[in-house]
Formats: structure tokens, sequence, C-alpha cells
């Protein structure tokens, strides 16, 4: 009797142990099997999006979301737990005795989430083998010059407005009354022009010249798209409004409002490139430049302007165009001002072109206002020659010389598109990757992309992926049903096998299987759970 009860003891013992090894390894067993399923159902990702855009996701289309990838997945499951290798006479689960198996998504991340999407860019800039970014404009020369013409063009608006109209052009100033002060007639006034070195007046040039739009300056508006960009939900920004092109001191003016001006200074924009706080920025506009098409490329699926709607996010893509030339005419006639302005030949020459213009009043705030116009007008026109070469596929100089100026005085009245095409093309070609003194097109957008928030940057991304992949693969593609990242539960019960253990001297025993649950995780993105 004593030998049978310390039998019982050693066989319960032994039997205890054999199942917690057992419940202990199915564990194990489930988690293999689940890992492997989730890893399966992630594989079979979204091919259109990877191939045009290189991210990785699943599903996003044909409703295709979280409950499907729940039921892939607990069919994956289920198939790995009953594997059954050949020539064995039972499946591996049944091993184990497993039932009731059922998988639940826990945790997921979607595309559009900040983590996941910056991670998957950063991925695609490493596995591109790209370059920093930030080399772009390394070396490039800086000049802390700044040029504040609002008050220069004051006078000059005045004139423009006919404050000097009246016989004695007393306004802003004093002069003495007799023949010489006397306002000459347009003809006489024509007439001494012809006789300066500018061969007209530049003022009335400018006005000729804006009349058709900025655009229409600096490109072959006949063969820009028109066409219209959906946006996933965030709305557009609203439209700009319109240059003043009553006068050309006005046009100026709202040319090169304050707070514009100051913005795209071309020295603080390039401080903007070094920074560690714009690094986010920068990995969202490299991998933009690398998948979408702006205007100097002849590649485009959809959208031909993406990396100007990436700026903009205008409705058009006529419109996002637009904003860029426009901006690009800002940064360049503020950075030719800095060459104009200290050039003692386009000085004098200025001056005598005020002078035959308004040197009837005797004025001197005037006739000053006027020449600065004049530099102005000088400056932009040389602006409209950068801007060309730009959008051609040059590159121009980020500071202009006497070796690299292109605008001549004499020429400042006789300028148009054809001009301005026909001197651009002295320029280099932008030659990709090459850091030099000169910038690019696209140089230029990364650094107006700087200007744009974080949080626009990627939305705007967002909008062209989406458009695209609807427009050409599947109307139905949803970016933000994309999913990226996914903890897999899969719960189970476990019988236990040696269940006569609950009789006799252990008949207080009532449970015979236990519940257990294990949680597998998988993600396209590295430390996406930490």
């Amino acid at each position: 009797m004593f030998l049978t009860f310390i039998f019982a003891i050693m066989l319960s013992l032994v039997t205890a142990f054999i199942e917690h090894v057992r419940v202990i390894t199915s564990e194990a067993y489930v988690t293999v099997a689940s890992g492997n399923a989730i890893e399966m159902v992630f594989g079979n990702y979204n091919k259109e999006l990877f191939d045009e855009y290189g991210l990785f996701a699943y599903g996003g289309y044909n409703g295709i979301g979280l409950s499907d990838f729940e039921s892939s997945l607990e069919e994956m499951v289920n198939k790995n737990i009953e594997y059954k290798p050949d020539g064995a006479l039972k499946p591996y689960s049944n091993l184990y005795r497993l039932t009731g198996i059922s998988c639940e998504t826990g945790d997921y991340y979607t595309l559009d989430e900040d983590k996941v999407f910056l991670g998957q860019i950063s991925d695609y800039i490493i596995t591109s083998a790209a370059s920093d970014v930030k080399g772009y404009f390394q070396g490039k020369e800086k000049n802390d010059k700044d040029i504040l013409l609002d008050d220069l063009l004051d006078e000059a608006e005045k004139y423009e407005d006919g404050a000097y109209n009246t016989d004695n052009g007393m306004e802003g100033g004093s002069s003495d009354s007799g023949e010489d002060n006397k306002k000459p007639t347009e003809e006489e006034l024509d007439e001494q022009l012809k006789n300066d070195s500018a061969g007209g007046n530049p003022l009335k040039a400018l006005k000729k010249l804006i009349n058709n739009g900025l655009l229409s300056l600096v490109c072959d508006v006949s063969e820009v798209s028109e066409a219209k960009i959906e946006a996933a939900d965030m709305g557009f920004s609203s439209k700009e409004k319109e240059d003043d092109n009553s006068s050309a001191a006005k046009f100026f003016k709202s040319l090169l409002e304050v707070d514009e001006s100051q913005e795209l200074n071309q020295d603080k924009l390039l401080e903007q490139v070094k920074p560690g706080s714009n690094a986010d920025k920068l990995k969202y506009i490299y991998y933009a430049e690398d998948v979408l098409p702006s205007y100097v490329d002849s590649r485009f699926n959809t959208v031909h302007y993406g990396l100007e709607y990436l700026i903009a996010g205008k409705a058009t893509e006529k419109e996002n165009l637009a904003y860029i030339a426009r901006r690009l005419l800002v940064i360049r006639t503020l950075a030719n001002m800095l060459y104009v302005s200290t050039n003692a030949s386009f000085q004098s020459k200025s001056l005598a072109t005020a002078t035959a213009i308004v040197g009837f009043t005797g004025i001197v705030p005037l006739i000053t206002g006027i020449q600065w116009l004049i530099l102005t007008i000088l400056a932009f026109e040389e602006a409209c020659i950068d801007v060309t070469a730009l959008m051609s596929g040059k590159k121009v100089p980020l500071i202009k010389s006497v070796a690299n100026f292109k605008m001549r005085y004499e020429e400042i009245c006789s300028v148009s598109h054809s001009f301005f095409k026909k001197k651009g093309k002295s320029y280099p070609k932008a030659d990709g990757g090459v850091i030099s003194s000169d910038v690019s097109y696209k140089q230029y957008l990364l650094l107006l992309g700087l200007l744009v928030s974080k949080e626009k940057l990627k939305n705007r991304i967002i909008d062209i992926i989406q458009f695209d992949l609807r427009e050409r693969f599947n109307q139905t593609f949803e970016f933000r049903d994309c999913i990226c990242a996914a903890e897999c539960i899969t719960s189970y019960n476990i019988t236990y096998a040696f269940s006569y253990i609950n009789n006799g001297l252990f008949n207080k025993i009532k449970t015979q299987k236990a519940n257990r649950s294990v949680t597998s995780s998988y993600s396209y993105v590295d430390d996406v759970w930490e």
C-alpha cells in the first residue's frame, strides 16, 4: 500500500511535468505558426503601390482592409497549426490537442501615420543609396546684404498715380517755377528717351511685358497642363491675390510684399537646409523628388507637376506652376538686385533715364525713386531670364556678377519671352547631383519645400499617390486604409493529455483544458512598436 501511494505520487509528478512542458511548448508552436502566418499575409502587399512609389502596404483597394486581414490571418494560422509533414500519421496540432483557434488584430498602423510613412521613406532613401540631401547646397556663396525696396518705390508710385501731373509739380518737394521745370508732353518725353541708353521708357515697357501674366514670361503657356488634381480630404489653398499691374511701382510692391520678400530671401532659405529640425522635411522632399515629376521632367504619370503641387497645393496644375514661377521670380529678382545695386554703370545709366523722365520736377527723392524702380525692372528682367532657363532644365548662378549677368541696360525696353529664352540658352544644363555654384529648378523646389509644413508635405504626397493610383489602376484605392504593421493575437484551447489526474485523490481539480493566447507582430518598418 505504501509503495502504491509512492508510485502514484511519482506518476503524478512525471505526468504533471510532461503536461507543463506540453502546454509551454504549445505556446512556442502557436507563436511560430502565427508569426509565419502574419508574414505570409503581409507578403500579399499592394504591388502597384510598391512598383510605382516604393511603399509596402497591405490592402487599400477593393475594400480590402482590417477585416480581410484578420480572416486571411486566421485561415493561415490554422493551416500552419494543422501542418502534417510527408509520411506523418497525424498533424503536429494533434500532439497538443489544440481547439478553438481564433485570431484577432491587436494594435495596427496604417501607411498615413507619421512614423510609418516617414520610416518607409527613410528606408527608401537608404535603399536608393541617395547622397545626403543637405549636400545639395554645400559650398554655396552667401551674401547677407538685404535690400528693402518698398520705401524706395513710394515716390515712383506717387508719380505713376499722377501726383506730379500739375504744372508746378509740387508734391512732396519744391521746384522753381519756370520753363525748365515744365512737364514735357508724352511726345516730347518719348523723343527725349530715344536718345537715352534705355532707348525708351522702362516703366511703359514693363506694363506691356506683364500684361499677359507672369507665367507667360518664363514658359510657353499653351503647353502647360491645366488638369485638376483630386485632393484626398485636405482641401486646397485659397486662390492667390493677383498682382497690381496698374503701375510699375505697384506691380513690384505686390510682387515683393514685405512678408514674402523676407520669406523668399535666398540666404535665409539656404540656412534652413542645415538645422536638424528640418530633417523630416528633407526626407519628404527628397522622396517626392525621386518619385514625383516636375515641370522639367519628361516622365510623368497622371500628374504632370507633382513637386509643384507639393509646394503650392492648388486645385489645377497651371495654378501650381504659376505659384512656383512667381516665387522663383521673387527670389531671383531679390538676388539680382544685390548685383544691380552695386554696378556703377547701371547706377549712372538708370539715373540718366530717371532724370529724363522726371527731371523736370527737380525733386530729388522722386528722381531717386524712379531710378530704383528702373533698377528693379532690370533685376526683374534678368530674373525672367533666370527662371526661363531654370524651367528649361538649366542651372543658374546663385549670385550674379559682371561675368554672368545677361541683361544689358540698352535692352531694358525690348524684352519678351523669346528674348528671355534666347538669353537663357547660354546657361549650363542641370546635371543631377553635382555640387556647384549654380542652382537648378529642382534645387529651388527643395528650398521652397522647406517653407511648407511637414504635415502639408506628407498630405500632399499622399494626395498625388492616391490620385495617380486611382486614375491608372483602381478607383477604389484608399491610401489611409493601407496596413503597414499589425499585431496578431492568436487564442486557443489546449486539452490536458493526462486528464485522469482529476479523479480519486485529485477530484478537486475541475479544469480539463486551458485557454491561452500568444501575440505575434510584423511591420514593414523597423522600430514601429517602440
